[in-house]
């Protein structure tokens, strides 16, 4: 699933989040992770999923919400693993500007370092 919600969020109201890498990829392997164990220990950024693909769902969610009555306040790049890991995030967090909503990217921070990462995130709205 690539898309889901909406779903209640402390700090962004409701929120559609957006697993944009398959699960439990990431850059650390906490041991405390709600998701327990890293599968795909990595800091090396690739294409997971096609960008059309990652639209589409979010696109037939928020259909969904809408027809149940459900608002959304932001789109959540919040994966099973780094959601920096993602190589398309740029093109992606551009072209999710298009659904008009606030856009979010949870991350660990543990490869802010690379600098086309940092140019990337700076389209979100929120850097959490």
């Amino acid at each position: 699933m690539i898309a889901f919600g909406p779903v209640p969020s402390r700090r962004l109201g409701q929120s559609l989040g957006i697993n944009n890498i398959p699960p439990k990829i990431c850059s650390y392997n906490c041991v405390y992770c709600q998701l327990g164990r890293t599968h795909s220990l990595s800091i090396d950024r690739q294409t997971f999923y096609p960008v059309n693909k990652i639209l589409r769902d979010v696109n037939d969610k928020l259909k969904q919400a809408e027809k149940t009555g459900h608002s959304v306040d932001y789109l959540t790049l919040v994966a099973d693993g780094e959601p920096t890991l993602d190589a398309s995030l740029e093109i992606l967090l551009q072209r999710l500007k298009g659904f008009c909503l606030k856009i979010a990217v949870i991350t660990n921070s543990s490869i802010l370092w690379q600098e086309d990462l940092r140019d990337a995130l700076m389209s979100a709205d929120c850097k959490c």
